[in-house]
């Protein structure tokens, strides 16, 4: 594809209004569904965190500005790296992720409901209007088929090797090649990652079989 082409492809993409919130809701929307299997709640999810990591640039006024400081803190330290240790009070843990429900079990900000219908308004329509949203859904859900259960569990992994290596890139790549997938970069990162934690569980295995062992005698 020529550059011009990919030009014409991204100034298409920014008319649209299409970008990091979207790529957000779609993938944390997939990362629900993959795990819950609740397409419903995963809507929910999915634009309730899409709202959550975007709130400073589009929330900022200064009557939320007790909301505003509680969610600051806990969307900086995931996307530091650092998963929060204790929800606040009025919080529950969803997925490693602080998050407050209605009593209908949606998701909410600011005691708004983020519902299924909100989801469909937001992201669904929009996407429709680039590309088929059933085609990127089914693409996503490939994306997210191709990290460990581990990963998707996560807040913070989710965030550095889900989202952030995609987040400016992804309708354009599904665009001009079709698919999208993690870079060798990450998968050697995870696979890596991978090797470690079963070296740490032989050993721990190893200390209970001694302790065991142990005991028996």
């Amino acid at each position: 594809m020529t550059t011009s082409s990919r030009d014409s492809i991204d100034n298409k993409i920014k008319a649209l209004g299409i970008g990091r919130f979207q790529v957000m809701a779609l993938l944390q929307c997939a990362r629900y569904y993959v795990l819950n299997r609740d397409i419903d709640r995963a809507k929910s999810f999915g634009l309730n965190r899409a709202v959550f990591y975007a709130w400073a640039k589009h929330y900022g006024s200064d009557r939320r500005r007790r909301f505003i400081d509680i969610e600051e803190e806990i969307r900086r330290s995931i996307v530091k790296g650092v998963k929060p240790i204790k929800c606040p009070e009025g919080y529950v843990e969803e997925l490693g992720e602080c998050v407050k429900k209605s009593e209908r079990g949606f998701y909410t900000m600011n005691d708004v409901e983020q519902t299924p219908y909100d989801y469909n308004q937001q992201i669904v329509n929009k996407i429709n209007r680039l590309i088929n949203y059933d085609k990127i859904w089914s693409i996503a859900l490939d994306y997210l088929s191709k990290f460990p259960e581990w990963v998707l569990k996560d807040p913070v992994k989710f965030y550095k090797y889900v989202y952030e290596p995609v987040r400016d890139v992804f309708f354009q790549r599904i665009l001009v090649e079709g698919r999208i997938d993690p870079s060798k970069n990450i998968v050697e990162r995870i696979e890596s990652m991978e090797k470690m934690m079963e070296k740490t569980r032989s050993k721990q295995k190893s200390i209970i079989d001694f302790t065991k062992d142990g005991f028996e005698k």
